[in-house]
């Protein structure tokens, strides 16, 4: 669905031009960059599921609409203070974003650094492609891009019942918090059943290993947490 959206996307712009926040100029035959998901895919990302460290890097994707660039290029990024919560010393970014030559694709980068605000609440870096450089941004639905970052646990979108009901049960914070801590995974949205059953199993033999050290790893609730676990391993 996404390539879809982006292909029409890629057609509009090439026939109409490109729109920004003021209206729908015409640019003809300009160069036009915009991020591959839309402005209202959020990027989460929480220091508690990397522990250890204070820094990030968030990596997002572009995506070009022009005739086959024979050098290499660069597009301007900055960030838009009416939607960013996060304090400055916060976030870096990419310097030099670039579309290599010959290449319709590209990706840019945001360094995440660990403030003390984020051990309260999550806050938002709005990242936004604007003109400036050699691509002119393109359409507003994929201009811009949000992160919101946290030093907080919360349940990752993956941890939904059919995950819970297939490999660990019911989410709390203190068995994800147990998990990343066995396995030092956090995501696993991109994983196949395959390498997400190896890790729930490594989970289960650390939560054995605990308990026959005499240290019973509980839940929330006061249950052992061996007990809401729904694989076999």
């Amino acid at each position: 669905m996404k390539r879809t959206i982006i292909f029409a996307f890629a057609a509009a712009l090439l026939g109409a031009g490109a729109c920004n926040e003021q209206g729908l100029p015409t640019y003809g035959d300009g160069r036009y960059v915009y991020f591959t998901e839309s402005s209202d895919q959020i990027v989460r990302f929480s220091f508690r599921t990397t522990p250890g460290q204070d820094e990030r890097t968030i990596r997002l994707g572009v995506e070009t609409v022009s005739r086959t660039p024979e050098q290499t290029m660069g597009y301007r990024l900055e960030i838009d203070p009416s939607k960013t919560t996060a304090p400055a010393e916060a976030y870096e970014l990419d310097p030099n974003p670039v579309i290599e030559a010959g290449s319709f694709t590209g990706e840019t980068y945001v360094k995440i650094h660990k403030t003390a605000v984020m051990d309260e609440k999550e806050v938002d870096i709005a990242v936004r492609i604007v003109e400036g450089g050699d691509y002119l941004p393109g359409p507003t639905t994929n201009c811009l891009r949000i992160i919101r970052v946290s030093n907080l646990i919360a349940q990752p979108d993956w941890w939904n019942q059919e995950f819970a009901d297939a490999f660990l049960g019911t989410y709390s914070d203190k068995k994800y918090e147990e998990f990343i801590k066995a396995t030092g995974v956090s995501d696993l949205s991109e994983m196949d059943n395959s390498e997400i059953m190896a890790l729930c199993r490594e989970f289960v033999y650390y939560l054995r290993e605990q308990r026959d050290q005499g240290n019973e790893i509980l839940d929330e609730d006061g249950s052992s947490m061996l007990d809401g676990i729904n694989i076999n391993a």
